[in-house]
């Protein structure tokens, strides 16, 4: 899952790994357990060492739409809310029993405080990869951003839900189901 979220690509992954394994302390989330409830000011941010956990935000309905997932091997917290010390957007929640190396945001202030490449390279990037997405809403149609995301991540559906991966591309379970009809067989 690597290539799913792609800013981490230009970020070293092994320094926050041992950052968190040194700094912080090994915490376990129940499947359905929050890491941050949207509203609150994030106080820790964690690397994920098992599981994984799924960014989402309610609509005036009431619904529950996925906009994000930190899988294992990354960072999981909420950068903005961190930085700014502002309340969350999001809620951030274990889609499976998940382990995670959680250290204080006084670490993370700290980092960035005394180093203006990292804020600078963190920043663009997170604005970059949210931009971008933005922007395939209105360009690409659902079949369109489904066979992209097939085509740079194909195993993509042993790791998460067909329901999961649906209100990430904001569409419903029954109308991804259509378009992987279609691909599969070519029947509309």
């Amino acid at each position: 899952m690597d290539k799913f979220n792609l800013y981490i690509d230009k970020i070293d992954l092994n320094f926050w790994r041992e950052l968190c394994t040194k700094e912080g302390k090994l915490r376990s989330y129940k499947k359905g357990e929050y890491f941050l409830h949207r509203g609150d000011i994030p106080k820790y941010f964690g690397f994920i060492a098992q599981g994984y956990f799924e960014y989402s935000v309610i609509d005036t309905d009431g619904n529950s739409n996925i906009t994000g997932f930190a899988f294992c091997n990354t960072l999981v917290g909420d950068y903005y809310g961190s930085v700014k010390k502002m309340p969350s957007l999001t809620d951030i929640i274990a889609v499976k029993n998940s382990e995670v190396w959680i250290c204080n945001n006084n670490i993370l202030y700290a980092l960035i405080k005394n180093n203006n490449e990292m804020f600078k390279v963190f920043s663009e990037e997170l604005f970059h990869e949210a931009h971008k997405r933005y922007l395939e809403l209105y360009q690409k149609s659902p079949k369109e951003r489904y066979i992209d995301l097939i085509q740079r991540i194909p195993n993509i559906l042993q790791d998460i839900t067909l329901k999961e991966l649906a209100s990430y591309l904001q569409i419903t379970p029954t109308y991804l189901s259509r378009i992987r009809k279609e691909i599969t067989f070519g029947k509309k």
